[in-house]
């Protein structure tokens, strides 16, 4: 390493920005391990942010592209691991009450504590059901299964009125 004429250290041939399977490797290794790519790609031996992204856009790529997607989805089942052990710990979901005259007189739910916990679960949640859809995501099943004179009503409603009935015909 070398200080340059601004002061700043020069870590010499810098970080790769050319991909080998090693470096996709352990990146992909170290999402596994529930490591954010911001934090991953600070380490000395690893590429920059904008070289990752430039990995993960490029069609030439799909190898990559596929490992990351794989790694994210193994840290998303972890973290709804998490949320079990999460939700179940309460140690830290009371705090001593004290009275005018600084005397403990009870327990009280410690609110920040507890919200903590609840946003923490919250987030696992949405990430889970961002990544892996099929599994975790919001289903709304939707199913008509109604025959007869109601069905022809609904398929008729269906048309380009709306489902509006004809206009009737006054007589004058």
């Amino acid at each position: 390493m070398a200080i340059n004429g601004k002061g700043l250290v020069h870590r010499g041939a810098g970080r790769p920005t050319t991909y080998t399977p090693r470096i996709g490797q352990r990146i992909c290794e170290y999402l596994m391990m529930k490591r954010p790519l911001t934090e991953i790609c600070k380490m000395t031996s690893m590429p920059s942010e904008r070289t990752v992204i430039r990995w993960m856009a490029n069609p030439k790529m799909p190898e990559f592209r596929d490992a990351y997607y794989r790694a994210r989805r193994v840290a998303a089942e972890l973290l709804v691991d998490e949320i079990f052990t999460i939700a179940d710990d309460g140690a830290n979901d009371w705090i001593p009450s004290f009275n005018k005259h600084g005397e403990q007189n009870g327990w009280k739910p410690d609110n920040e504590a507890i919200q903590r916990a609840k946003l923490r679960v919250d987030t696992r949640k949405w990430y889970a059901a961002s990544l892996i859809p099929r599994i975790y995501g919001h289903h709304e099943n939707v199913e008509h299964d109604v025959t007869g004179d109601l069905a022809d009503l609904l398929k008729a409603s269906a048309n380009k009125d709306k489902g509006l009935p004809k206009p009737i015909k006054t007589v004058s």
